[in-house]
């Protein structure tokens, strides 16, 4: 694709008239495959041994949709469910692991079903041989999606959202808004306390258990480290509240 406008498009050095254009190039994987060097998939998503381990490398654990795991002949599916099972596993591991005791049996997905919004009021639902549309549907998927969000705060939030949008058809907004600017045009803008330059710790950083970093799969402590999506699930949220517990 080398040009998008009003009349078309250009690929490749051709011109394509059209006045309607449909993106479907999807989304790219993580690139960790890449700088760790591992087997990846056609997607590029990392191949991982039954315990979500990297071939070769026990001390490093690959979930959710970064990770390539085939079960029953068939390739897991880059979904929130897959991730969360997988966060969970892989956390349980890890706790195993340092405490001495026997390893976890081989991960194994249990599929819950699937549901989807399809439109205002109206979502459809499949979990073994049950499958409902319809209103019923669309609270069946309201309630699931409110339970796994992270916190109660988020849930209210996110519940008094979906009501606005419900009743009145629009979508609200969120703003960002700077409360630390200086009293006049003249005084500079000061960063805040937990900003400044050597500024000490807060007492509830200070308080707090030491959390491993994670940067670009490097290490900054000896724990087992973990590689995971940001994907838009819990997985990762659950892994990370494990190991920080």
């Amino acid at each position: 694709m080398d040009h998008i406008d009003a009349d078309g498009v250009i690929v490749a050095g051709e011109r394509i008239a059209s006045k309607t254009v449909i993106w479907t190039a999807g989304v790219a994987p993580s690139s960790a495959g890449k700088w760790l060097k591992a087997e990846t998939d056609h997607a590029g998503r990392v191949r991982v041994r039954q315990d979500l381990t990297v071939p070769g490398h026990p001390e490093i654990f690959v979930v959710g949709d970064t990770a390539s795991l085939d079960q029953d002949g068939h390739p897991l599916p880059g979904v929130a469910q897959v991730a969360m099972q997988q966060g969970r596993y892989a956390g349980t591991l890890i706790h195993r692991c340092i405490g001495g005791n026997p390893a976890s049996p081989p991960f194994r997905y249990f599929d819950k079903g699937n549901m989807a919004v399809v439109g205002k009021g109206f979502a459809v639902l499949q979990s073994g041989k049950l499958q409902i549309s319809g209103w019923l549907a669309w609270l069946a998927w309201a309630a699931v999606h409110l339970e796994f969000l992270g916190n109660s705060n988020l849930r209210v939030s996110v519940f008094v959202q979906w009501v606005w949008t419900y009743l009145t058809g629009q979508r609200g907004s969120r703003i960002i808004v700077h409360h630390h600017a200086p009293a006049n045009d003249d005084a500079p803008a000061s960063l805040p306390a937990e900003h400044e330059p050597n500024a000490p710790a807060s007492a509830s950083e200070s308080s707090s258990p030491p959390v491993t970093s994670y940067v670009r799969g490097e290490r900054a402590s000896g724990t087992p480290h973990v590689l995971y999506s940001t994907h838009k699930d819990q997985g990762n949220a659950d892994l990370l509240k494990f190991l920080k517990s």
